[in-house]
């Protein structure tokens, strides 16, 4: 017999987790209340597929910043809060920035993101979207000798997996790309990576709509917002804002920070909160990298996608506010202004966004079916983009 789900989200997440189940023969129904897909998290994040580059945000490191995160200082900010599960969330947060879970929380996520690069690449020689998807080699700046340090440890975690990564002198920057040399004077070295990609989340999402619907029969529903799941003995089923009820085997919600608002009429909850991300673009310039650059100490990223320069960060955790804020914006132009100053056409930035990454205390999704009929794909932080194919395979797989 042919089996369905309804999957809610057509974020990379919900896309990748409708692919993954139409491959394996389900009937599928993608929902979303969005007129177009990926108008969330996954519209204008930073494009980078870091493969390699899976750090759990809980850390001794970040434990040892807690006050000045708190204070609202700089491009991390922990708003105060005192709903029950914000606090639940923070305290389970502090029991996973010890060194020990910080290990075992990156190779977890680790894992996860090699499977993704398998299912992508699997996905792309079938298929062949177009989503500026290409090979970009990565760097992330070091500053300082615990920086090093810190990098040296998790390069050494990663190598066991595969992760092939060096660090790299600032006298060695011009033959990774000459314009590094235009980079922040403090940095002192970068981990240097060549198995990375990059690509437009957009668009993947937006042109794997025709491909699910025309290749696997798949039903895409756009513009319907989902009011309540309903479950019988036999079958799950939505109720939308408009009257209308769709019902299948089991319902995936891939919706992100907005998980919560479905599942608790059903007694179920996740532990998501939103952190707040920004992002924008600019033309290139001659002098722009084409390699991917992290800078964890200014929490950004700036990415090639060919004729754009895209720069995505910050993190603002317990903001919920989809509103883009004009002087987060700036100080994310500023930041990356100090970091690379070359990078592109600063004067004429375009496409301003902030979107609500959906962010665990240990870093790693919840994949899960907590009742029968019920299904969940969220979590996934910033790493969302990198971790949405392996994701969906780990889903289609617990339903199979």
């Amino acid at each position: 017999m042919t089996r369905s789900a309804i999957v809610i989200g057509a974020g990379v997440i919900g896309v990748a987790s409708a692919y993954a189940l139409a491959q394996r023969g389900w009937k599928v129904i993608l929902v979303d209340r969005h007129k177009q897909a990926a108008m969330g998290t996954s519209h204008a994040n930073g494009a980078q597929l870091s493969y390699c580059f899976t750090d759990a945000l809980g850390s001794p490191s970040t434990m040892a910043a807690l006050p000045r995160l708190l204070a609202g200082r700089g491009c991390v900010r922990i708003r105060p809060g005192f709903s029950p599960d914000y606090l639940r969330w923070l305290a389970s947060f502090a029991r996973n920035c010890t060194a020990s879970r910080f290990r075992e929380n990156t190779l977890a996520v680790l894992n996860l993101a090699l499977e993704s690069r398998a299912a992508m690449d699997a996905l792309c020689q079938r298929h062949s979207p177009d989503f500026s998807h290409a090979k970009a080699d990565k760097i992330q700046l070091l500053y300082s000798d615990a920086d090093r340090e810190r990098a040296e440890a998790s390069i050494a975690i990663k190598s066991e997996s595969g992760c092939e990564q060096s660090i790299v002198e600032r006298a060695g920057f011009a033959q990774i790309d000459p314009a590094l040399s235009d980079l922040d004077e403090a940095v002192s070295a970068v981990i240097f990576t060549r198995s990375e990609m990059v690509g437009d989340a957009r668009l993947f999402c937006e042109n794997m709509l025709p491909i699910l619907a025309s290749e696997y029969g798949a039903t895409i529903s756009l513009g319907c917002e989902v009011q309540r799941i309903e479950t019988t003995r036999t079958s799950t089923r939505i109720l939308l804002t408009d009257g209308d009820m769709l019902e299948a085997d089991h319902v995936v919600l891939c919706g992100g920070c907005d998980s919560n608002r479905l599942l608790r009429p059903l007694g179920l909850s996740v532990p998501v909160q939103p952190m707040k991300g920004y992002s924008f673009e600019m033309p290139p310039t001659e002098a722009s990298p084409k390699v991917s650059v992290t800078d964890a100490k200014r929490r950004l990223v700036i990415t090639n996608l060919g004729g754009r320069i895209r720069v995505a960060g910050f993190a603002d955790l317990g903001n919920a506010s989809p509103k883009l804020e004009a002087d987060r914006v700036e100080a994310l132009k500023n930041a990356a202004m100090s970091c690379l100053p070359g990078a592109g056409d600063y004067s004429q930035t375009e496409r301003h966004w902030a979107g609500l990454r959906p962010t665990t205390p240990r870093s790693h999704p919840i994949i899960s079916r907590p009742r029968p009929g019920i299904a969940i794909n969220t979590g996934h932080g910033a790493l969302g983009w990198t971790l949405a194919m392996g994701s969906g395979e780990r889903l289609a797989a617990l339903l199979d």
